[in-house]
Order: structure tokens, then C-alpha cells, then sequence
């Protein structure tokens, strides 16, 4: 596999389409894919659809640069332009989450598949909660069919994992290893109000 830059930060961005409007937004994101393709410093870039209305972008860079020029650019302009039309409620300071890359593991493969996973630390426990983190990056190394897994720090108690696979079954394989049996056993002592409720399937609709 090609070497790749660093990830060290991202953004996560979650959107909810307006009644009617779904494959609209859907559209609009898949058009996206040309324009970050464009863009040098964009690491990773990934559409998902979350659920019938709620679609999301997480991509990566390796400085703060490349961010910046990736929330000035065309993608970027296009989303606020569409906002008011497409979307319920966006607000960027909300909906645009700026996120430091914690871990990374990625293998070759097509990406169809995903799975997002958002957990906030107990009080005291955040080192914890990132050195499990650490952690898993060493576990998912032995999945083959988890493509991309990334671990994500969003503030100083709130983290994410999102991972990536071919197909439903390379996914269940991961629900039912070594890193989503670790995550439930932990949970109790790390994280507050942890459900497996919280672990969201996916579908990367377009991928960089």
C-alpha cells in the first residue's frame, strides 16, 4: 500500500436532512468526493449515511493547514450554500466538530461498510479511556476484514472509533472480536451511560 501522511486531526461533521430531501443530501455528498480528490492535504474523506435522514462526513489531515483549507474550500462552500434548503437545524459551531486522531489502523479494500461509535469518559477517566483506545489500534491490526479503524479524541471527556469494512459480514466480525468485547467489559468503569445502543452502523457512501 502507498505510504500515507499522517493523520493526526479531522473533522467530524453529522447532518440531518429535511423532510423529503434525503437523497438530495445524498447526492450532494456523493458529488463532494470529485472536489476532495482535489485536495492534497485532505488525508482520508468519508460519506456516511447513518440512518434514513442522517448523513455525516469524517475526513482527516495531517496540520492544521490542510483543516483550514478543507473549511475553506469547495466542499465546504457548497454544504453552507445548501444548508438552509437541504438540512434540519445546521449549525456549524454544533454540527462541524474538529477532532484529534488518537489511532489509526488501515488496511486495502473496498469500504462499504461502517460502524461509528461516540463515548464520553467518567470524570477522571479520560486517560483511561485513551489508553484502551491505544489499545485497540493493536487489536484491529489481527481483524482483516476491518479496513479502517480510527480513534478519536473530541474534547477533553467525549471520544469516537470509526471503522470501516467491505461488507456486513467483516463488520459483524468485528462486533463480535476482540475490540467490541473489550469496549463492553470496560465500559462500566470508563464511560458514562455506555449502551451498545451507542455503536451506529453505517454506510460509507463515498470514500478518498
Amino acid at each position: 500500500m502507498k505510504h500515507r501522511k499522517k493523520e493526526t486531526i479531522g473533522l467530524l461533521v453529522t447532518m440531518k436532512a429535511k423532510v423529503g430531501k434525503e437523497k438530495e443530501v445524498k447526492d450532494f455528498l456523493l458529488s463532494g468526493l470529485p472536489l476532495v480528490l482535489q485536495e492534497p492535504e485532505t488525508v482520508s474523506w468519508f460519506a456516511l449515511q447513518i440512518d434514513d435522514s442522517t448523513f455525516g462526513i469524517y475526513d482527516t489531515f495531517e496540520v492544521e493547514a490542510g483543516r483550514q483549507e478543507h473549511l475553506t474550500g469547495e466542499v465546504a462552500i457548497a454544504l453552507l450554500a445548501h444548508a438552509d434548503n437541504l438540512l434540519e437545524s445546521f449549525d456549524v459551531k454544533v454540527s462541524i466538530r474538529p477532532v484529534n486522531v488518537i489511532a489509526s489502523n488501515h488496511k486495502p479494500g473496498t469500504q462499504k461498510k461502517g460502524l461509528l461509535v461516540i463515548m464520553n469518559a467518567k470524570t477522571g477517566k479520560s486517560e483511561a479511556v485513551e489508553n484502551f483506545l491505544q489499545t485497540g489500534k493493536q487489536l484491529v491490526a489481527d481483524e482483516p476484514e476491518t479496513l479502517a479503524w480510527y480513534a478519536l479524541k473530541l474534547d477533553d471527556t467525549t471520544y469516537a472509533i470509526f471503522d470501516t469494512f467491505a461488507n456486513d459480514s467483516g463488520r459483524e466480525a468485528h462486533l463480535t472480536g476482540k475490540v467490541a468485547a473489550a469496549l463492553m467489559e470496560n465500559a462500566p468503569v470508563m464511560l458514562n451511560d455506555f449502551k451498545a445502543t451507542a455503536i451506529q452502523k453505517v454506510d460509507i457512501l463515498a470514500s478518498k
